[in-house]
């Protein structure tokens, strides 16, 4: 079978592996597709020894289950889930393995045309589903789904998207669906600004182009957003964020802060902030019904499908070319 790995900066190479087996409590997946992330920086870093297949954002079929595993059986059609916790701490036995402080581990190996996966790492994946698209079931709309039910707005509120990457675009066209009525896309690439504005949003501010605080408050009738949602990395850019969003306001942060530049927000900048990470196994019926109930059309973020034997190129349309590429999908069929 074929497998991707990163060997260099920028740098990864396609090779022939034995096919795995599987345990008693495993399943071999036959992966089918798994997209490109935001968060596989790897790529852009020296390669380290012994460096696993990566890639986390999978969907594929069952070709084999082990003894012990019985929840799905072989034919199945399953969406691959990336994180694993220890199983026993309060967290896990809560249906939140994203929070175990006990072993919490990062499954991967979507870049590759089998893989194993125990049951509790799958969903089921809704048979009438294009298999590309459905490699968005997971974190793609798992991430802002979540942040939307860890800060609800409400339709009058006025909301601030900051990076509209795949995840900030879902974020706009998901707050579209909820009912806001005044949704503000912020980034620096006129590409995602334009598309912003075809998923939903009313405004869009460039903070290269123009003074996003003064443009956000105008918008906003000078006070600021009542929220914001942010997916920028990076410190000054959180500063700012604080700065547009009024007085009591809340913010969403999916990247936390790095601690790689002063901030200076003082404290009656009175704002309530909430950290949002993945999503938890036990939210991923609600999130299908959320796609289904307001027809989300998530092929609408995907710009590119590439095959695994040209998954550098596929990764450099991600990373090095943001004003031409949104979601990028590697396929291995």
């Amino acid at each position: 079978m074929k497998a991707a790995f990163h060997t260099g900066v920028k740098e990864i190479t396609v090779r022939e592996v034995p096919k795995p087996v599987p345990g008693p409590d495993q399943y071999l997946v036959h992966i089918s597709h798994c997209a490109i992330c935001g968060s596989d920086t790897w790529f852009d870093k020296p390669a380290k020894p012994n460096e696993p297949v990566h890639g986390h954002e999978a969907v594929g079929i069952i070709e084999a289950c082990g003894a012990n595993a019985t929840r799905y059986k072989v034919g199945d059609r399953v969406v691959c889930y990336a994180i694993k916790g220890c199983g026993k701490c309060a967290y896990c036995k809560a249906g939140n393995p994203t929070n175990c402080q006990s072993g919490r581990k990062y499954i991967e190996g979507g870049f590759q045309q089998y893989a194993l996966y125990e049951d509790d790492r799958l969903f089921p994946c809704p048979p009438e589903a294009d298999s590309a698209i459905a490699s968005l079931f997971s974190d793609a709309i798992g991430v802002p789904l979540r942040g939307l039910r860890r800060v609800k707005p409400e339709p009058d509120d006025k909301v601030c998207v900051w990076g509209l990457g795949p995840l900030g675009l879902l974020q706009v066209m998901f707050l579209k669906a909820a009912g806001v009525k005044t949704i503000i896309g912020l980034d620096t690439v006129d590409f995602r600004l334009k598309k912003a504005l075809e998923l939903g949003a009313t405004h869009t501010v460039n903070p290269a182009a123009e003074d996003p605080v003064a443009a956000v408050r105008n918008i906003c009738g000078g006070i600021g957003a009542d929220k914001a949602y942010t997916y920028v990395r990076n410190d000054k850019a959180t500063e700012t964020v604080f700065k547009c969003t009024k007085e009591c306001g809340t913010i969403c942060s999916f990247v936390g802060l790095n601690g790689q530049a002063p901030i200076n927000m003082p404290e009656y900048m009175e704002r309530t902030l909430v950290w949002s990470f993945y999503f938890t196994p036990n939210e991923y019926e609600d999130n299908m019904k959320f796609i289904r109930d307001h027809h989300i059309d998530l092929s609408k973020i995907v710009t590119h499908i590439v095959p695994l034997d040209r998954i550098n190129e596929g990764f450099l349309k991600r990373f090095d070319y943001q004003s031409q590429s949104l979601k990028v999908v590697i396929s291995m069929e």
